[in-house]
């Protein structure tokens, strides 16, 4: 293939079907594409995931993108304007505009490392490993589907817990002497979103609102007898104003398990990152960049609960087509996002350099 060829790399990393735990082939190709490219300081993890030394120098900024998909693989093909295939949208495109930015980043005197992380769709094994043998970074940018004139500048955090509830079983046909395990269930999701609706009480941004959603449940193993056991998992999205903490311990009680804990952040407009992203899109784009806050989670979350650092996250594509079988990208809008982010990352350490004098 033609290296540094941003649409040809992007067409072979879709063709590499990668869900996560899945990822070791791309993580292969990436590694080699950047070999080919005489990039000697590239480097594989125990995690599958790529590390590019681009440049030593501060302040340190990391350009993190994840290699993985959800599952379902799709067909891969390029129609002249569009290009379609499963991670097209989330986020394969995001992180080869990180990826092709940050090789014409190696005159800049900051230091500037490119990580593709594996993992992201599913417990961030990935980005825990980075932050195993990495070092703390001044600023990071992680590439996400946004829209090329948009930055995301918070994430909710998310609290995944699991309610076991276990009583006696009876014959259905009798009188019953206490609540069944189902009926314990149902009492408790209700108790957890009664909390839910108070906590919210005068809240008029999503966003800023606390959910909690049965996302899993089941119980019983016969259909003449009342269920002695019960298992339900709720997916609570935490906005910047609580942590998961607080959260645990206002709605949960009982016997439960935390299955996954992600702290939200939020990192502030007149920060200098997406400051620089705002000068980077009216420079490239010649239109005013918008700040957004996103109602899921990316592996800034898990930096952050790390490091309290300046997080944004910014890429091509409509995230309402992420995991959908519709995934599909502007070739225009994926080139043009390579010279944002370029044009961005100049800004930032132009202006750090200029305090700095």
């Amino acid at each position: 293939m033609n290296y540094q060829d941003p649409v040809a790399f992007l067409l072979e990393i879709l063709k590499i079907y990668s869900p996560s735990t899945k990822e070791s082939q791309v993580s292969n190709f990436i590694y080699n594409y950047l070999k080919n490219l005489n990039s000697n300081d590239v480097y594989q993890d125990n995690a599958n995931n790529v590390i590019l030394k681009v440049k030593e120098g501060s302040p340190k900024i990391y350009m993190i993108g994840h290699m993985d998909t959800v599952p379902g693989e799709l067909p891969v093909f390029y129609d002249g304007k569009n290009i379609y295939g499963r991670g097209a949208v989330d986020a394969k495109s995001a992180l080869s505009v990180l990826l092709h930015a940050a090789l014409n980043l190696k005159d800049l005197p900051c230091g500037i490392k490119f990580i593709a992380v594996t993992d992201e769709e599913r417990l961030s094994e990935g980005m825990k490993e980075i932050l195993k043998h990495e070092e703390k970074p001044d600023y990071s940018i992680f590439g996400e589907p946004t829209g090329i004139n948009n930055v995301a500048i918070s994430y909710k955090g998310r609290l995944l817990v699991k309610l076991y509830f276990k009583t006696n079983p009876y014959h259905s046909s009798s009188p019953l002497e206490e609540k069944t395990a189902f009926e314990l269930m149902i009492e408790e999701i209700n108790n957890i979103q009664n909390k839910v609706r108070g906590l919210n009480e005068n809240v008029t941004s999503y966003f800023d609102s606390v959910t909690a959603q049965v996302v899993k449940c089941g119980c019983g193993d016969s259909t003449n007898k009342t269920p002695a056991e019960a298992f339900t998992y709720i997916d609570i999205r935490v906005p910047p104003r609580f942590n998961t903490f607080d959260l645990e311990r206002i709605l949960l009680h009982g016997q439960y398990f935390v299955e996954d804990r992600l702290e939200p952040f939020s990192t502030s407009p007149s920060n200098e990152l997406p400051r620089a992203f705002f000068r980077g899109i009216y420079s490239v784009l010649k239109e005013k960049a918008t700040f957004v806050k996103k109602l899921g989670t990316c592996d800034g979350n898990v930096l952050r609960s790390y490091y309290d650092i300046p997080i944004i996250a910014y890429g091509p594509g409509d995230s309402k087509l992420s995991h959908t079988d519709q995934e599909r990208i502007s070739v225009s809008e994926y080139l043009t996002a390579i010279k944002v982010v370029e044009r961005s990352i100049r800004e930032l350490c132009k202006n750090r350099q200029k305090n700095i004098n």
